[in-house]
């Protein structure tokens, strides 16, 4: 995506996910830029995942409608639309050029805290592919406006 076409980047965002499946845990954290935006109906957050040479490969939006639901849409090298909702399972495509996986998603637990500059957002959700894998995903996400204090 051209520069000119990139959204505002007004804030810092560090994700810390932790995927627990087969006996064994992955944890991984980033840290970039995001578009942050945020009304009392709702906070959606855009960044853009990078691969090992630096360049951007998909576009995620994330966005917080409530404590009991989450959508996060990722466009690119993946592409995949995802809808969280604590205690509901949802059918999922994702979608990459080596394929289509479908998956089940079931959130156990949603808690988010946002303001005008920036907040929190926790999640458990589990995820089922068929009779083949199951895992445990927790994802936390902080993000705060640039020019905030500890910015």
């Amino acid at each position: 995506m051209a520069a000119s076409q990139k959204p505002s980047e007004n804030a810092v965002l560090r994700i810390l996910s932790t995927q627990t499946a087969e006996g064994e845990t992955d944890r991984t954290e980033l840290d970039t830029k995001a578009k942050y935006e945020y009304t009392a109906e709702q906070t959606v957050i855009t960044y853009y995942e990078v691969d090992e040479m630096g360049r951007e490969t998909c576009e995620t939006v994330i966005t917080i409608l409530r404590d009991d639901l989450v959508t996060i849409r990722k466009s690119g090298f993946i592409s995949t639309s995802m809808v969280l909702e604590r205690g509901k399972s949802h059918p999922v495509q994702y979608i990459s050029p080596f394929g289509t996986l479908e998956m089940l998603l079931c959130a156990q637990t949603i808690r988010s805290e946002f303001t005008e500059t920036g907040g929190t957002l926790r999640m458990q959700y589990l995820i089922d592919i068929g009779d083949s894998y199951s895992a445990r995903n927790t994802i936390e996400l902080r993000v705060s406006r640039r020019g905030q204090s500890g910015q």
